[in-house]
């Protein structure tokens, strides 16, 4: 897991060999479904499933879609018997603050995974060819001490990938030898064993939190905007401030429509007036694969 532009699917390429051919290199994401990847570790000889997962940032698909994708997936997993070694949330180390997009992934993935299968989580630093050592490790000490330091206290692990195959194969082999007993996510407990749905998941009560913040935070900004683009006589500026108007408009009314799906059900039967027709959930993602039936060649298919 992680932002666009984190290197997620280039770890599963270098970790597992596969074809890198469709990797995405740059803001727009390549990686846009959640993709299961098996092969065969000749060191550890078992067969490995990586799931690489769409950034909470993604170019085409809102939040909400990706979470449902996610949760989905996990669901499906966690059905059939299946539960995760691993959960590697990888970090730009290249990003020289902790805010925005991966602040919001971050806290995302503590929702999603809750405080018993924090042992099982890898904080993952990559583009370390991006910046010099020195300017690395001062950025990757501020990380422990500051922003990953409840999650290191509760057994989470902080690894870097560095550039080329040994150090993705490193960290994939630090996951296998480690044989403590699995433990599911926290959504997976949510939604099957306590039946609740994904609105009232911790992970979705997180996104519509940021949702909220989101819109009252931009609301007065788009006011200000449109007091402008009134009183200019200027065609250029008028321009500007029209674009700048309708880009954030879009914004505000998509992350309104999530909210509006992200209620609770209780919500809006209490409270009908205020619930407007919502988007449609966006369709269910392959099941994950199981081990032991097809080889690494590229997206698996359930059967």
């Amino acid at each position: 897991m992680g932002p666009t532009g984190s290197g997620k699917s280039t770890f599963v390429h270098i970790a597992s060999g596969c074809d890198a051919q469709k990797i995405g290199h740059g803001l727009t994401s390549y990686t846009t479904d959640v993709r299961a990847i098996r092969f065969f570790d000749q060191e550890s000889g078992r067969h490995i499933v990586l799931v690489d997962t769409p950034g909470f940032d993604d170019t085409y698909k809102s939040d909400l879609d990706i979470l449902n994708m996610i949760s989905d997936w996990l669901n499906s997993s966690y059905k059939r018997g299946k539960l995760l070694s691993g959960i590697l949330y990888l970090h730009r180390i290249s990003d020289n603050r902790m805010a925005g997009t991966p602040l919001k992934n971050f806290r995302l993935l503590q929702k999603l995974c809750g405080n018993d299968a924090l042992r099982k989580v890898y904080l993952t630093t990559t583009m370390w060819d991006e910046v010099t050592q020195s300017v690395g490790d001062k950025r990757l000490e501020e990380l422990k001490t500051e922003y990953w330091k409840s999650m290191l206290t509760q057994g989470a692990q902080a690894v870097c990938s560095q550039t080329g195959k040994n150090s993705a194969k490193r960290i994939v082999q630090l996951i296998v030898s480690q044989h403590a007993t699995r433990k599911p996510m926290l959504l997976q407990r949510e939604m099957n064993d306590l039946q609740k749905q994904l609105t009232e998941t911790q992970a979705g009560q997180e996104l519509y939190a940021q949702l909220k913040q989101f819109v009252e935070r931009h609301e007065p900004d788009l006011q200000r905007i449109d007091r402008e683009r009134k009183v200019t006589s200027e065609p250029s500026v008028l321009e500007e401030l029209l674009r700048d108007y309708y880009t954030l408009r879009v914004q505000i009314d998509d992350a309104s429509r999530q909210m509006q799906e992200l209620r609770p059900s209780w919500f809006r039967r209490h409270f009908p007036h205020k619930a407007q027709t919502s988007i449609p959930r966006c369709q269910t993602v392959q099941e994950p694969p199981q081990v032991g039936e097809e080889p690494c060649d590229g997206t698996l298919s359930p059967d």
